[in-house]
């Protein structure tokens, strides 16, 4: 999985990512 988010997080802005999944952990 780590390497999945690493690609996601690579094709997305970090920032944006970071933020998602920020929203997720918090629901």
């Amino acid at each position: 999985p780590a390497a999945e988010f690493c690609v996601a997080a690579k094709k997305l802005s970090a920032r944006d990512y970071c933020n998602i999944h920020g929203l997720w952990k918090s629901k």
